[in-house]
């Protein structure tokens, strides 16, 4: 992600870059007329237990957004909308970071045509939803890279 070059320090150089909402944002954009009010309020709730643990691990969340991941830090950055296929829009900021020492881990689970990505961070959980093609168990695997360098 060549865009990133300006937020990133002196010899910091890009691992990984996960497209994904706070989960819960598709629930709440989606279904039929008669559920919709059910899934939006669920969808809802679930985006505020996103972004309540990302807040408590000291991260900011958007929608549409990213997480880039470093040698040295965890990101977090607001993007244009989507373009499909796992690629984000243009990066507009950097919302949060945060050193990689304190990423505890990133977990990640299919669920019908995406993943749900679960990040613990100083100690405190969060979850994130990324369609199948976003880079979701690539960024679990530079972490897990990033952690045995650091």
């Amino acid at each position: 992600m060549e865009e990133m070059g300006p937020f990133l320090e002196e010899g910091e150089e890009v691992r990984a870059v996960l497209i994904a909402r706070p989960r819960g944002w598709t629930q709440s954009t989606a279904g039929g007329v008669q559920t919709l009010g059910v899934a939006s309020a669920l969808g809802g709730r679930k985006q505020q237990e996103a972004r309540g643990g990302a807040e408590e691990a000291g991260l900011q969340l958007a929608s549409p957004g990213a997480i880039v991941l470093t040698q040295k830090r965890l990101l977090t950055v607001q993007t244009g909308e989507a373009l499909g296929m796992g690629k984000g829009g243009s990066v507009k900021e950097v919302l949060s970071a945060v050193p990689i020492t304190d990423v505890d881990s990133i977990k990640v689970k299919r669920l019908l045509l995406g993943y749900v990505v679960t990040l613990k961070v100083r100690g405190s959980e969060f979850k994130l939803e990324a369609n199948a093609a976003a880079g979701a168990k690539p960024m679990a695997e530079a972490l897990e890279r990033a952690k045995v360098e650091a």
